[in-house]
């Protein structure tokens, strides 16, 4: 396979622990990750669609809910960041000869993505402070966050086409000659529009559960921004069924088997997966007003559809290497550091979210 030729040997020295023990961990703090991305993204989605909302039918509700979504994002942004870490380096450690060689063939197009999320950060802040004459101008600096939505559009592109062509090292010769574009690859479009419609369910859902944890807000606030999520993630996860069907079928075969069969792990995360958006779209229809229903569907559902992403991706990967007899140089010490720093990472970001819970009591606002 010419392929092979060009895919970078493994670093000599061998990693650190065993390759499951960080097979497990890039899974576990990929799903801590991707609830943020989700928030982050979905999130400004939303609230561009809330402003809209709020000025076709001049209804301020919307505008509150959008002045909301631009204050949470803020905190949502920087945990995206934070939680990113750790899976970007896991990734790095057992795929790194794959992920390195996409990252240099998408060159800058790779790099601009750290600029982009500091200026979507900053531009968020912008939004959130209303600083000089955006406080008194008409849209209310609302131009921020679709230049902030853009970019992080652009992100989760980047990050879908890094992880496609890392994939697949038989596009690598014919991408580096510009004979083919990256965003050529079969998977790539409909794996990026799979990404962003579940970005924007995730947080309808997240809206839901939020309008009925907010105490202080008006009841009718409270209940159109309930409405909203209800909206958003209804109609979003409908448009789900055709993408993800487009998303499955342009798999290879052998890869689309990994859920239908072929693999124990691939198949049951599938079955559970499909059960529990049939389940929540369900429950929205039936208008159940159970909060911790739609959260632990929404955790259920992520957490399966995670393990998903992990089968396709370890089934591209076992094309070309076996990862589970990569060399490894165990050192135990370390691994115990890392274990009680993560431990202490999760204790943080355990405080974080409850200082955050704080700090949106209406009387510290």
């Amino acid at each position: 396979m010419e392929s092979l030729n060009i895919i970078p040997s493994f670093l000599p020295i061998g990693i650190s622990s065993p390759p499951a023990l960080f097979v497990f961990f890039l899974t576990f703090t990929f799903f801590l990750h991707i609830i943020f991305v989700n928030l982050t993204l979905g999130g400004s989605l939303l609230l561009l669609s809330s402003k809209y909302i709020s000025k076709i039918y001049g209804d301020n509700n919307y505008n509150m809910i959008a002045e909301e979504l631009g204050y949470l994002n803020t905190f949502n942004i920087s945990l995206t960041v934070t939680t990113g870490v750790a899976p970007l380096l896991f990734v790095q450690t057992i795929y790194g000869n794959f992920f390195y060689t996409s990252s240099f063939l998408l060159s800058f197009k790779w790099l601009f993505v750290l600029a982009a999320v500091i200026f979507a950060y900053y531009f968020y802040y912008l939004y959130k402070m209303k600083p000089l004459y955006i406080r008194y101008s008409g849209g209310k600096g609302i131009i921020f966050i679709v230049l902030a939505a853009l970019l992080f559009l652009y992100v989760a592109f980047m990050l879908v086409s890094n992880t496609v062509l890392s994939t697949h090292p038989e596009a690598w010769k014919e991408v580096y000659l510009n004979k083919r574009a990256f965003f050529d690859l079969p998977t790539l479009l409909p794996r990026y529009i799979h990404f962003v419609f579940a970005a924007t369910a995730f947080a309808g859902l997240f809206l839901m559960v939020y309008s009925r944890m907010r105490k202080s807000f008006s009841k009718e606030l409270k209940e159109k921004m309930y409405s909203f999520g209800k909206k958003s993630f209804f109609v979003v996860t409908l448009a789900q069924i055709p993408v993800g069907i487009w998303l499955l079928l342009s798999h290879e075969k052998e890869i689309m088997m990994l859920l239908m069969g072929e693999s124990l792990l691939g198949t049951v995360s599938f079955i559970i997966a499909l059960i529990a958006a049939a389940a929540a779209l369900a429950v929205v229809l039936l208008k159940k007003d159970n909060i911790y229903l739609f959260a632990g569907l929404g955790v259920v559902i992520t957490i399966f559809m995670v393990l998903i992403r992990r089968t396709i991706e370890n089934g591209y990967f076992s094309k070309y290497v076996n990862i589970y007899n990569m060399e490894t140089n165990p050192q135990w010490g370390i691994f115990i550091i890392f274990l009680v720093l993560l431990v202490a990472v999760l204790g943080i970001l355990g405080f974080t979210l409850f200082k955050i819970n704080r700090e949106l009591k209406p009387e510290n606002k």
